[in-house]
């Protein structure tokens, strides 16, 4: 028995049914259990699903937010409003921000199936807590409350449902005590005791009193749903006739008498209307309601328990929310879709024919032959009795043809030829004996109308069916190939080609009946040509061949081109057929596809888009026929299609593509950063991205190329058939600009580029101001290097001051001194002999003194003597040799930090100097037998301390105010080493020098 399905749609006046598809967690959602669907105005779909909020571009879900969110619907405002629980609010879909709104009762709901936002009739957004009250939103204050209500009612009553009824300016009120609407212009409440407007609904007999809904549909017929204990069911109320109809439409006849509930109704579009809820799916289209819960096996249809939402998108798509998932599907094509019940025996579909009557003839390997009506609209397809009951033979059916006297010749197992009249039914069993029981695998007729028998031996033959000879006599064997026929086809109305199986393609002339040319595996160029499955004309040159591989034959030269195989669907091609916009269609283990050869595109189909999806080898199309009204029939295990390829032509300019998310290193970037900025700031650390787009057309999904580059990178556009994310990874820093676009089959492109710029800043020490920095480093370092050489250049030029004033100041006056004593000495007589020696002693001493100023000089000079230790060394031969001769003790006590510290030439001279000077004044002036030098280190200071036992004196406040120059000259040495001379002395106490000074 054949089970016979029609599961898409028809246009006008033919009936419609309808082909689903299934997203799953398989596929990302995050739960089966999907509770509210919703498209915003950019394309995307909103999903509220038991475990979350999601959003779909047709490629990817993103979740939003990680709670049960169970409605979603936008206002006039075009706010978005989520429920989430007995949450309720506003969800901002740029930046996912929601912001929740405060109701009254709040907290005496404890059953969040009680709450319900919804939308009257004149769009504005109310909340309805079953059993309690309804509280509309108001705008100024932003919370729900009954005080913001346009109706006025009873506060004692419960509502269940309100309804506004436009047409007639009313709300309708179900409560706990039955209906009752408000009226709008005379501002009261009427109920069925109080009907002093003689509302006929309110007068009717019928009990009114176990209403829980109340629908209004766009005619404008009202729906109220009655709940009888465990019973629901309509009732239909004619708003123009005031009389409740019949169910014409069967609506309360559940499947199997089910037990049902309905969560909603909906005008899904202009005309349509859909109910859904607890084991209940029905959508209407003109007077009929069909019921869409499909059986179980059924692979192209809808499986659920209950469905929460329905929405019909731009496109016309219909999404039904379903606790087994998200279904969708839709109802603008008129394909025929016939399922063969897997319960029965199997059917493969063998041969395909359309005979004069339009009518469709199926041979099925395995069932017998079928016939299919010319209108294509009933899928009662109908067993060919008089033929399958002739015999188990009749179930093994190979080929059909029909000849040119209305004869359908159909070729069968076992050698077994079969004439079946069209007009009188009858049939005529032929089984040649020239057959040798070999089965008649292919049947075509030539231009003259001869019919090509090909048999599984590879034998053929050819019959005049218009001979009056027995049919037996009127076979002419043509040739014998060494294999089984798998195909024939005749071309250009003059050649019969002919598949061999295990060899390859004969070429047979039907004018002379004589093989003109092979096609083997040596002048193919390979195997494949040994498995052909069918061949098409192309044009009066070109054949396409299919089989393992997709391959074109020159018809005149017999050249063939493996080419075209870079661009077909992997897998086996079992058959072809060409539309009337030269569209090639392949049918094989991959599905249904299109080809475009001038775009070298190929599109894939499948039972999304109303056609066939592989769900196991029982659904692979294995023939074909294109039938005179320009539609397609492909058939192979267990099912045939019928469509008009017209439907599917892609001339359609595919949408602007959309960025639908950019993830800076495995991190999304808020999207409102994509919409808002005009550039996107990425730091050269992190410049690992990766940009998600999609083309936001959920019926052109898998059928666009997309075609993107990084301008400032790539050169030429790069393509991929997905919308997969695009990465890239170490760029370098600059300006660069994503561009992205879609491609249909057609070539045709998006109408806009999409772009997004970004900017990749530059590492630190390529920025603007680290250069400049360089540069004022540079040029504070050049001013540096100068400010140093003339430091420097000053420097020595006050030491060659400094040498040579005391050159001046020390050798000068002593060099005058002997000068004047020598002079004086040559102008005394020879015989003053003492007054001489006087004279030369002086110049000795000046001499001597001379020199140790020199030796002073070179010593403060000499980089070696930069030590503290140095200083002592010179400090104790100076001592000794002036101290020792006059029989005077003297000590050093140095601290053991003080010799490792380094002085300038500067603070060592001055040091040495007032040493010096200090030395002198003793030797001069104190008298003493004993000299005690100190030298330490407190802090930063260096310290030098000079004590004698001397006579002393009395020292004054103020060192200038001192006769002699000695003290002068230490203090003014003192100060330019910023340092401080303490003079210390009483007479008889002996005296105490102190220079401190502070260690560079």
């Amino acid at each position: 028995m054949l089970l016979a399905v029609l599961v898409s749609f028809c246009r006008s006046g033919y009936s419609q049914h309808y082909v689903f598809n299934r997203l799953s967690m398989s596929d990302g959602l995050l739960s089966n259990n999907v509770r509210a669907v919703w498209q915003d105005k950019t394309g995307y779909l909103w999903l509220g699903t038991e475990n979350g909020l999601q959003r779909y571009d047709g490629n990817r879900f993103r979740t939003i937010i990680n709670e049960r969110t169970e409605q979603i619907f936008s206002d006039l405002a075009n706010r978005v409003w989520i429920r989430m629980g007995k949450r309720v609010g506003i969800l901002n879909t740029t930046t996912f921000v929601f912001t929740p709104v405060a109701y009254e009762n709040s907290e005496a709901i404890h059953n969040s199936s009680m709450i319900w936002l919804r939308k009257d009739a004149s769009g504005n957004v109310c909340l309805q807590l079953t059993g309690k009250n309804y509280q509309y939103f108001d705008e100024e204050t932003k919370t729900f409350s009954t005080r913001h209500n346009p109706f006025k009612i009873p506060g004692h009553l419960k509502i269940l449902d309100v309804a506004e009824d436009l047409a007639k300016g009313r709300y309708w009120i179900v409560s706990s005590e039955g209906l009752g609407y408000w009226d709008k212009a005379t501002k009261n409440y009427y109920t069925a005791s109080n009907n002093v407007q003689n509302e006929p609904l309110l007068a009717e007999k019928k009990t009114l009193q176990r209403i829980s809904d109340f629908f209004i549909d766009n005619k404008n017929i009202y729906w109220l749903l009655e709940n009888n204990n465990s019973i629901s069911r309509f009732l239909f109320y004619n708003n123009l006739t005031n009389i409740f109809e019949p169910d014409t439409a069967l609506l309360n006849h559940a499947e199997n008498n089910s037990y049902f509930e309905i969560y909603g109704l909906k005008n899904i579009n202009d005309s349509t209307t859909a109910v859904y809820g607890l084991n209940y799916f029905r959508i209407r289209s003109g007077r009929n309601f069909y019921n869409l819960k499909s059986h179980i096996s059924n692979p192209y249809g809808i499986q659920f328990n209950s469905v929460s939402d329905v929405l019909q998108d731009e496109e016309g798509i219909i999404w039904a929310a379903t606790d087994n998932g998200l279904y969708y599907t839709s109802n603008i094509l008129k394909n025929l879709h016939i399922v063969f019940s897997q319960e029965q025996n199997r059917s493969v579909v063998s041969g395909l024919a359309q005979d004069h009557n339009d009518n469709l003839w199926i041979a099925t390997w395995g069932r017998g032959i079928f016939l299919l009506n010319n209108n294509y609209s009933d899928p009662d397809t109908r067993p060919v009795n008089e033929i399958n009951d002739l015999g188990d033979f009749a179930k093994m059916a190979w080929t059909l043809c029909e000849d040119n006297q209305g004869n359908m010749w159909i070729g069968f197992h076992e050698g077994k030829l079969l004439s079946y009249n069209l007009q009188s039914k009858k049939t005529v069993l032929y089984q040649p004996p020239v057959f040798k029981n070999n089965a008649v695998r292919q049947i075509t007729k030539d231009s003259r109308g001869l019919l090509w028998i090909g048999l599984n031996d590879g034998n053929i033959f050819t019959l005049d069916p218009s001979a009056q000879l027995p049919k037996d006599k009127a076979l002419t064997q043509i040739c014998a190939l060494s294999g089984a026929i798998s195909r024939m086809v005749l071309i250009n109305n003059r050649y019969i080609w002919v598949a061999v199986n295990g060899k390859g393609i004969d070429i047979i002339d039907t004018d002379n009946k004589k093989i003109i040319h092979s096609i083997d595996v040596q002048k193919a160029g390979g195997g494949f040509i040994t498995r052909v499955k069918d061949v098409l004309r192309a044009n009066d040159s070109l054949c396409i061949i299919a089989g393992e591989k997709l391959v074109t034959v020159n018809s005149k030269t017999f050249e063939v081109n493996i080419d075209i195989n870079n661009i077909s669907p992997p897998g086996t091609i079992y058959t072809l057929q060409k539309d009337a916009d030269n569209y090639y269609w392949l049918g094989g283990s991959n599905g249904i596809c299109k080809l475009n050869l001038d775009t070298r595109m190929l599109t894939k189909y499948s039972q999304q888009d109303g056609l066939l999806t592989i769900h196991n080898n029982s659904y692979i199309p294995e023939r074909s026929t294109m039938l005179r009204s320009g539609r397609m029939v492909f058939g192979g295990n267990q099912h045939l299609v019928v469509f008009d390829p017209a439907d599917y032509n892609t001339s359609v300019q595919p949408p602007d593509v959309t960025i639908t998310g950019f993830q800076l290193n495995d991190r999304y970037l808020p999207p409102d950063s994509l919409d808002k900025l005009k550039e996107i700031s990425i730091s050269y650390e992190h410049r690992a991205f990766a940009v998600e787009f999609a083309a936001l057309a959920f019926r052109q999904r898998g059928k666009l190329l997309y075609e993107y580059k990084l301008e400032g990178l790539d050169k030429a556009w790069s393509t991929q058939s997905t919308p997969a994310p695009v990465k890239y990874n170490v760029l370098p820093h600059g300006r660069y600009r994503f561009l992205v676009r879609a491609k249909n089959e057609a070539g045709q492109y998006s109408q806009h580029i999409t772009s997004l710029h970004l900017f990749i800043a530059p590492p630190f020490w390529k920025t603007t101001w680290f250069y400049m920095l360089l540069v004022t480093v540079f040029a504070s370092l050049l001013f540096y290097l100068h400010r140093l050489r003339l430091q420097k250049l000053l420097h020595v030029e006050r030491v060659r001051s400094r040498l040579a004033r005391d050159l001046h100041d020390d050798m000068g006056s002593t060099l005058s001194t002997i000068n004047i004593l020598s002079n004086m000495a040559l102008q005394q007589k020879p015989l003053d002999e003492t007054r001489n020696r006087e004279y030369m002693s002086t110049i000795n001493t000046s001499t001597s003194q001379m020199m140790e100023a020199m030796d002073d000089i070179v010593w403060s000079i000499n980089p070696a003597n930069d030590s503290i230790a140095k200083i002592i060394a010179r400090m104790k031969e100076t001592a000794g040799a002036v101290l020792e001769p006059r029989q005077i003790e003297y000590r050093f006590d140095v601290n053991p930090s003080v010799p490792g510290l380094r002085l300038s030439m500067e603070a060592r001279r001055e040091i040495f100097l007032v040493f010096k000077e200090a030395l002198n004044n003793i030797i001069k002036y104190a008298d003493c037998t004993g000299v005690v030098f100190t030298l330490t280190k407190k802090g930063s200071d260096f310290i030098l301390v000079i004590e004698d036992n001397g006579k002393g004196f009395k020292t004054p406040a103020d060192i200038s105010a001192v006769r002699g120059n000695g003290l002068k000259n230490m203090q003014k040495r003192a100060t330019n080493i910023k340092g401080q001379l303490f003079v210390t002395s009483e007479p008889g106490k002996g005296t105490t020098i102190q220079l401190s000074m502070p260690i560079a």
